[in-house]
């Protein structure tokens, strides 16, 4: 029964902050759109590399294409993903901290910051987090082998180790990749303290035919060309100057961390109080806080997609803390509760502003100067939008989902669009924008190639060739593209010059995007069409 309370007790904070955000009316945001479409595409039953090719590996969509099959295509659907892949988190995070003997108090707080820190500004899915999410699983097999080394069944949570290692690798190479580091790293290190090569090869080994699996049945489907290990036409995303400069200007909490995890580490070495577990930990917290202040620069968009470092490192100073007597005082665990929670606040306060703003509503009238109006901004110095004034959508893929009211507008349009193309034929429609889900309402095949449209990044010369070639030869009957003046080919320049020269350019309308705005422009092909001659004649 204590148990069941305990448990209970340290699954609050993780399930109430992966459910919380699903009671709120949630805003479209930036790279949504590749996620749902690759998602889809699974769904659908596609293969990565031959139906569409991606610069990185496919598991970033794995799960929520189950969740699709199971509640349907929409984007609310990838949010019921996201909280449950946030709950899993925090349970490998959990069973991390158990096989690292931390008592009740110390695995509640620290589940408390990750919580508040790491889960809470999850509420979609982005391969940027779902890597770490597949790392955190990797590491909890890994130390509760370390943990239970002498039981005959052991070698199976160290190939399952290897097994989330290799998924999160083939989520995103770059976190992926450092992770795997440091699990060789902590598993070598075993291996020379028990004096036993069986760990690392049963671990290299695993690793190795994992790999395999995730690549052989691809190398048909040009997974050379398309996977991103530094190989033209893809570049290197390791920049050494970038790493030191970076880390050098900002990454004070790392370094502070640091500071102090390897401070603790040499009292307790010197005091003859290390354990090889304990050892490991710390390599591992050490490794964390590298791999944090790496993959800030290697991986900088959201930027807070590395805050996963505080909890590790207030765990392990809390690890360190957790016998001394005041630590153990319920007045000690009641007052740290509260400092964290009014530490870490600038998430779940958010959530608190947007009730509180319901009963005291708040001014901001220009006639009022106050923090909120002393800038007045010109229109084309906003790079953030008014999300006060976003709407949601009744259609089916985007209902509940905040757009702008333009955006919610022009998606109707883009539909009467294609019903009208489907009087007539069948319609080939190149998507180049944010609205993929669009695929599913007007129901139109989606085409071969790059699933990101990134020029260098998503898709290189060869794609840009033959989509210019096919718009020029007037392959598509409409085309629906995302101009973004500020970021650079985030969808090729040159695809609209082409377009402005072989299509008919008849609707425009806001891109629904947070940050930096877009126009989402509609060509069309016939110029024959009466409706389209009129919705031409109107955009001029």
């Amino acid at each position: 029964m204590k148990k069941r309370i305990t448990l209970t007790v340290e699954l609050l904070p993780i399930i109430g902050c992966s459910i919380f955000p699903l009671f709120f009316d949630l805003s479209y945001q930036i790279n949504l759109y590749m996620i749902w479409e690759g998602a889809y595409r699974l769904y659908l039953g596609e293969l990565p590399y031959k139906d569409f090719g991606i610069p990185m590996g496919v598991c970033s969509w794995v799960i929520p294409a189950l969740f699709f099959k199971l509640f349907g295509p929409t984007l609310f659907t990838l949010a019921k993903a996201q909280a449950f892949m946030n709950i899993i988190s925090g349970l490998a995070f959990r069973w991390i901290l158990i096989n690292n003997g931390a008592t009740l108090y110390t695995r509640f707080l620290g589940i408390l910051i990750f919580s508040l820190t790491f889960i809470l500004g999850l509420y979609w899915p982005q391969y940027n987090h779902t890597v770490i999410i597949f790392q955190l699983i990797a590491i909890g097999f890994l130390f509760h082998y370390l943990k239970n080394t002498q039981q005959r069944t052991s070698w199976l949570l160290l190939t399952a180790s290897g097994f989330f290692f290799t998924v999160a690798f083939f989520t995103k190479q770059d976190g992926g990749g450092l992770g795997l580091l440091i699990g060789l790293i902590i598993v070598a290190v075993h291996t020379y303290q028990t004096t036993s090569i069986k760990p690392i090869i049963v671990f290299t080994t695993s690793v190795v035919i994992f790999f395999m699996l995730f690549i052989l049945p691809f190398l048909q489907y040009d997974f050379g060309y398309w996977f991103n290990y530094g190989q033209p036409p893809h570049y290197t995303r390791i920049s050494i100057q970038d790493i030191v400069s970076v880390n050098m200007e900002e990454s004070r909490w790392e370094k502070f961390y640091l500071l102090i995890v390897l401070l603790l580490f040499y009292i307790r070495w010197k005091n003859g109080a290390i354990t090889r577990l304990n050892f490991l930990f710390t390599l591992l917290v050490v490794g964390v806080l590298c791999q944090a202040m790496i993959y800030q620069v290697t991986s900088y968009v959201p930027k807070d997609n590395n805050f996963f470092f505080h909890s590790f490192s207030c765990a392990y100073i809390l690890i360190q803390l957790q016998e001394a007597k005041w630590f153990q005082s319920r007045v000690t665990f009641a007052s740290l509760i509260i400092f964290v929670s009014l530490w870490w606040s600038e998430k779940h306060w958010k959530y608190a502003e947007k009730i509180l703003a319901k009963v005291i509503p708040s001014s901001t009238s220009q006639d009022v100067v106050s923090i909120n109006t002393y800038i007045l901004q010109p229109a084309e110095c906003n790079f953030y939008s008014d999300l006060s004034t976003w709407k949601k959508s009744s259609l089916y893929s985007f209902e509940g989902i905040r757009m702008p009211e333009s955006t919610v507008d022009g998606l109707n349009r883009c539909l009467h669009y294609i019903e009208e193309i489907k009087k007539e034929k069948e319609p080939v429609i190149l998507n180049m924008s944010e609205l993929t889900p669009l695929a599913k309402e007007a129901n139109f095949k989606l085409e071969k190639g790059p699933l990101w449209f990134h020029l260098g990044v998503g898709m290189f010369d060869r794609e840009l060739k033959l989509f210019s070639a096919r718009i020029e030869d007037q392959y598509y009957d409409m085309v629906i593209f995302e101009y973004i003046p500020t970021l650079n080919n985030f969808y090729p320049f040159s695809i609209r010059d082409t377009l402005k020269e072989h299509y008919v350019l008849i609707n425009s309308f806001e891109a629904p995007r947070i940050v930096y705005p877009g126009t989402i422009e509609v060509y069309s092909a016939n110029k024959s069409n009466s409706l389209f001659v009129e919705e031409a004649q109107t955009n001029r």
